[in-house]
């Protein structure tokens, strides 16, 4: 089994375009209900990981704005997203069980780096609308254009070229 990994970003990403297209507005509703518990659980990741503190807390202020009929600008798909993202969170029984001290929640804060990235353009709109940063908050962009892998392989078939040119 080696080389191979149980779980990829892939696996992640499907999950969440899976359960977000099942989500109901009574199920964000009820997520906005349970806001101020789930404030508690993010800020017990402060120090192992605090940027998914920050993640869980942006996500549940758009929620509670959507909820509360404040931000209609915002992409249903980008509520979706993030609250599905939520809901991965707050489950203590996911991929990497909540209780296991140090990793528990290196699962959770995949599924809201993959969430935010899908959510992006939905994001950026309630961050600019805010007067929030988004600094700390969301990954660069990632280039347009050729990856590192993209150019290793160019670099290659420049090689080649060059060869049948001798």
């Amino acid at each position: 089994m080696r080389g191979k990994t149980l779980l990829a970003s892939t696996d992640f990403t499907s999950y969440l375009r899976e359960k977000a297209e099942q989500l109901a507005p009574g199920d964000v509703q009820s997520l906005t209900v349970q806001a101020d518990a789930i404030r508690v659980r993010a800020e017990r990741v402060r120090t192992t990981h605090p940027r998914l503190e920050r993640h869980v807390e942006l996500a549940l202020r758009l929620l509670c704005d959507h909820a509360n009929g404040q931000c209609p600008q915002i992409p249903y798909y980008t509520i979706c997203l993030l609250a599905v993202a939520v809901l991965y969170f707050v489950d203590p029984l996911d991929v990497i069980p909540d209780w296991i001290p140090g990793v528990g929640t290196s699962d959770d804060a995949i599924v809201f780096e993959l969430a935010f990235a899908l959510a992006r353009p939905g994001v950026e709109r309630y961050c600019t609308w805010k007067g929030i940063s988004t600094e700390g908050i969301l990954l660069p962009p990632r280039p347009v254009g050729r990856t590192s892998v993209g150019r290793a392989a160019a670099r290659r078939v420049k090689g080649r070229k060059a060869a049948r040119r001798r």
